[in-house]
C-alpha cells in the first residue's frame, strides 16, 4: 500500500465514521443513504484489495529464493571441490576441466546459467559416485542436492504468479479509489444541496481534507479613490 492510497483509505474511513455519527441529519434522504451504502461497500472492497496486495508481495519470495540459491550454490561448489580432488588424484583431465570453477564465478552467473552449471556438477557426481566414496561423496548428498535444484527451478514461475496477482490487486486499488472518489464527490454535492446545518458541513469537509466548502463569498465593495 503506497502512502497516497493509504491516505485516501484513511480519509474514506473517517468520512464513513463521521456520517454515521450524524446519521439523524441525513438518513431521511434516500439518495444520500444510497451513496453512503455505496461508500461503505467501496471501503470494504478497498480493504480486501489492500490485503491481496500485501499477501502477494513478491519481495519475501525473492528474498527467500536468493537465500536458498546462495546455500545451494555453496553446497554444489563443495561437491565440485571433492570431484576436483578426485580428478587431480586420478589425472582425469575431462572431469578436472568441468569442475574447476570458483564459488565467486558461480555466483556471478545469471540464475539460469548457474543452475545449469549446478545440474552438470550433480550429473558428474552421480556418474562418479561408485569411484568417489573415499572423497566424501554420497548418494544421500546427491539426492538432497537434486531435490533442492528441482525446488529452485519451480520457484521462479511461482514468483511470476505472485507478481501478476499483486499487479492485479494494485489495479483494483486504483479502480476502487477512483470509484470511491466519485462517491465522495456525490456526497459533497448531496450534503450541500440537501442540508442547512453549517456545523455538519464544516465537519464533513474538514474530514474530507481534499476539498473545501463551496461557501459563497459576498463581493467587496470597490474602493473609491478620491
Amino acid at each position: 500500500m503506497n502512502s497516497k492510497a493509504k491516505t485516501f483509505w484513511e480519509m474514506e474511513r473517517e468520512s464513513i465514521s463521521y456520517v454515521h455519527k450524524n446519521e439523524n441529519l441525513w438518513s431521511k434522504w434516500a439518495v444520500i443513504a444510497a451513496n453512503v451504502t455505496m461508500l461503505e461497500a467501496n471501503e470494504g472492497e478497498l480493504n480486501e484489495a489492500f490485503k491481496a496486495q500485501d499477501a502477494n508481495d513478491p519481495g519475501g519470495h525473492v528474498a527467500m529464493k536468493n537465500e536458498l540459491l546462495e546455500k545451494f550454490f555453496h553446497k554444489t561448489y563443495r561437491l565440485g571441490r571433492k570431484l576436483l580432488l578426485y580428478a587431480k588424484d586420478t589425472n582425469d583431465q575431462l572431469l578436472m576441466n568441468e569442475v574447476s570453477f570458483t564459488e565467486s564465478t558461480l555466483n556471478k552467473l545469471n540464475e539460469k546459467e548457474a543452475l545449469l552449471k549446478c545440474g552438470s556438477i550433480l550429473q558428474r557426481g552421480n556418474e562418479y559416485l561408485a569411484k568417489t566414496a573415499g572423497y566424501g561423496i554420497t548418494a544421500e548428498e546427491l539426492k538432497a542436492l537434486a531435490a533442492e535444484l528441482v525446488e529452485l527451478e519451480t520457484l521462479q514461475p511461482t514468483i511470476g504468479i505472485v507478481t501478476n496477482e499483486r499487479k492485479s490487486a494494485v489495479r483494483s486499488v486504483k479502480m476502487l479509489i477512483k470509484e470511491g472518489t466519485f462517491i465522495l464527490d456525490k456526497l459533497d454535492d448531496g450534503f450541500e444541496g440537501f442540508m442547512d446545518d453549517d456545523n455538519f458541513l464544516d465537519g464533513w469537509f474538514a474530514v474530507r481534507k481534499i476539498k473545501g466548502r463551496h461557501i459563497y463569498q459576498k463581493p467587496k465593495a470597490p474602493v473609491t479613490v478620491h
